[in-house]
């Protein structure tokens, strides 16, 4: 009896652990990097515009969704039309995520964020832990903005160098992130125009980390009292 009993809840815990294996594969190390451009299908230069305001990217069975945002004086952030656009400029620093509303540059403008335009991220699983932004040439600006019971300023800078990661324990704590340029007197003659989000970390919740390992932990014992049970009998 005993020996079936530790049958059964070896399966239970081994089939729990299979079940989960997926999710872990997409994030080894505890953290999963979401590199837009490559998430994107690498278009060639100049880029490609994904046709939609919203985009859910994905990886295994990890989801996380980016949206166009529009600041309004009056209204705060509201959703915006423009569409999503991945920009190709060539190198790693000028490839990411960018909005096909931007004013500057030729040709109508080079794809990237600009004031009043931000892109949100919302739907991840678990946490931001860093922020990668590009194009940030001398005099261009930046801000991150995070999400609890309203919109927090969490970090801010400049140019150079051209592309910069922030991470901070702060991001923890926020459901959302808005990326934007936030210089109202942006021109392309004065080098503050447009930046680029090239990359996102997100990390699992502290707890689905300790319910993996004790999960594990379950299933290396049931294993080890299963081989001991058969060779008492």
């Amino acid at each position: 009896m005993k020996t079936k009993l530790a049958g059964f809840v070896s399966a239970i815990i081994l089939a729990s652990a299979m079940a989960a294996a997926p999710a872990l594969a997409t994030t080894l190390g505890g953290s999963t990097n979401w590199n837009f451009f490559s998430l994107g299908g690498t278009p060639p230069s100049p880029g490609a515009s994904l046709a939609t305001p919203a985009y859910t990217f994905q990886q295994g069975t990890q989801s996380l969704t980016a949206y166009a945002m529009q600041f309004s004086s009056t209204l705060g952030w509201v959703g915006s039309t423009a569409s999503l656009y991945i920009k190709n400029g060539g190198s790693a620093a000028e490839q990411g995520l960018g909005l096909n509303n931007d004013p500057y540059g030729p040709n109508g403008g080079y794809n990237e964020i600009a004031y009043p335009n931000g892109i949100e991220l919302t739907g991840f699983s678990g946490h931001i832990s860093s922020v990668t932004i590009g194009s940030l040439q001398s005099g261009e600006d930046f801000q991150i903005l995070g999400w609890n019971n309203g919109w927090t300023s969490l970090d801010s800078g400049s140019g150079l160098p051209v592309s910069q990661t922030y991470s901070g324990a702060n991001l923890m704590g926020y459901s959302d992130l808005i990326i934007w340029d936030p210089n109202s007197s942006a021109s392309a003659a004065s080098g503050s125009n447009d930046i680029l989000l090239e990359s996102v970390t997100t990390v699992p919740e502290p707890g689905t980390l300790a319910l993996l390992s004790f999960g594990l932990a379950a299933v290396g014992f049931a294993v080890s009292r299963r081989r001991k049970l058969k060779t008492e009998a």
